[in-house]
């Protein structure tokens, strides 16, 4: 018989409705196909009576999600499933929190990486690699989006060498990099064991139209690619395993997260997981309790030997909006405010449809209300309480209410641009400039 956990306050059973799981990332990726496996193996295992749901939240590369289950009720009804770039957002500041912010459930499976070149290179290995990136004349383009893990394996490899510069280029997913790789514009880069086995062409395809692995960064040889080094082999002490971790909100009780951690285990010994996970080159790595935050605790640590010796002044990191907003709003209510002491003294309104609220000193009162609204919104937005989209929404909508307020023929069309301005920002910033927003 099925033992039945019990939440902390004693008063119910756990779960008695949907859980969500959240996958910060777009359905179909890696990521995505990795929880949807687990999700069946719970199925399969029966392991709860409740729905488990997946939730794709994409955005801010992993951070859009990760924040919703960060900012979600403790109570083991949203959990998360994200890999290494959990540690890694907050190192390259795209987030201010990192693992800390969470609870772990467990480490379910991580991935090899391996470093790779087009067939037809004239690198033959990781040595090789390193040192043609030292030479003067040379400047090897090598393919590692900013903030993920491989930037940070890909620093690692640059500091083993005196000399060696890599030109690290963000070049968005597995499959971009391969064609930037295949049509020359990248000399190497970093990718996944399972995005290597599928990129390789068949026996026969010609050298330019190819790749070709040079160093695995596991502690020991894949059995899948056997023929290939490691990096500590060659002598340069980097290892990068991409390992997929489950995270409930902080504060979620133990007992909880117990319950999910043996379910979890469970489902990763179910034979379709079993078979899955193999197709996908997975290792099935199971860990919790305290050897899982011994090897988070050693992740972390390794991660940020790399970012403190950073560069932070380098090439491409984001501008200060923060800074430039502030002086903006600070500009903007001076002129506003003396625009209303002007027309105040003046005791003159230019637009015939509007009536003034308050002649002389009420109209300073005016902008100093609408510049507490807006200071308001900028605490709210910091602190994340709610998201960007709404927290835009109700400031141009309150401003605008504040600022026209006799005008009834302009509410509809106050509504209408509030909501434009709020998901239209949000659109903009997460999806197109891919920045991380609360």
């Amino acid at each position: 018989m099925r033992t039945r956990w019990v939440a902390s306050d004693q008063s119910q059973t756990y779960p008695n409705r949907d859980i969500e799981i959240v996958v910060p990332y777009a359905a179909g990726g890696g990521s995505d196909t990795f929880a949807r496996i687990i999700q069946q193996g719970l199925q399969e295992a029966e392991e709860f009576d409740q729905p488990l749901v997946i939730i794709n939240q994409p955005g801010g590369i992993g951070t859009i999600g990760s924040r919703e289950v960060k900012n979600s009720q403790p109570d083991g009804y949203k959990i998360l499933c994200h890999h290494n770039a959990i540690i890694t957002a907050k190192l390259a500041e795209t987030v201010n929190y990192g693992p800390e912010a969470f609870e772990p459930i467990a480490l379910t499976g991580e991935m090899s990486m391996v470093v790779l070149v087009r067939a037809d290179s004239q690198i033959e290995d990781l040595q090789g690699l390193l040192e043609e990136s030292a030479r003067s004349e040379s400047s090897i383009r090598f393919a590692a989006n900013k903030g993920a893990p491989s930037y940070y394996a890909a620093l690692q490899l640059e500091q083993s060498l005196q000399g060696a510069d890599f030109t690290i280029v963000s070049s968005g997913g597995g499959a971009d990099r391969y064609t930037k790789i295949i049509g020359g514009h990248l000399d190497a880069g970093i990718f996944s064991l399972s995005e290597y086995l599928d990129f390789l062409a068949p026996e026969g395809t010609p050298a330019n139209r190819d790749i070709r692995a040079i160093a695995v960064l596991s502690p020991q040889r894949h059995e899948s690619i056997p023929d290939v080094p490691t990096a500590v082999e060659a002598g340069i002490p980097v290892v990068l395993r991409n390992a997929n971790y489950w995270w409930a909100p902080k504060g979620t009780p133990s007992k909880i997260i117990e319950r999910i951690a043996v379910a979890l285990e469970n489902a990763m010994n179910e034979p379709t997981v079993v078979q899955e996970l193999r197709r996908l080159r997975l290792d099935p790595t199971f860990a919790v309790g305290v050897e899982l935050r011994d090897r988070l605790n050693a992740t972390v640590e390794n991660f940020e030997k790399v970012a403190v010796s950073q560069n932070v002044s380098q090439a491409g990191s984001l501008p200060r909006f923060d800074l430039y907003l502030g002086c903006f709003v600070l500009v903007l209510f001076a002129l506003v405010t003396w625009e209303q002491i002007r027309g105040g003294a003046a005791g003159k309104v230019d637009d015939s449809e509007i009536q003034p609220v308050r002649q002389g000193r009420g109209q300073p009162l005016l902008a100093l209300t609408a510049f507490g609204v807006v200071v308001f919104h900028v605490l709210a937005i910091q602190s994340g309480w709610l998201p960007l989209a709404i927290t835009l929404v109700s400031l141009v909508l309150l401003l605008g209410i504040l600022l026209s307020r006799h005008v009834a023929t302009r509410k509809l069309w106050l509504v209408e641009l509030s909501l434009l301005t709020g998901f239209g920002a949000q659109f903009v910033f997460s999806e197109i400039l891919k920045i991380s927003l609360p």
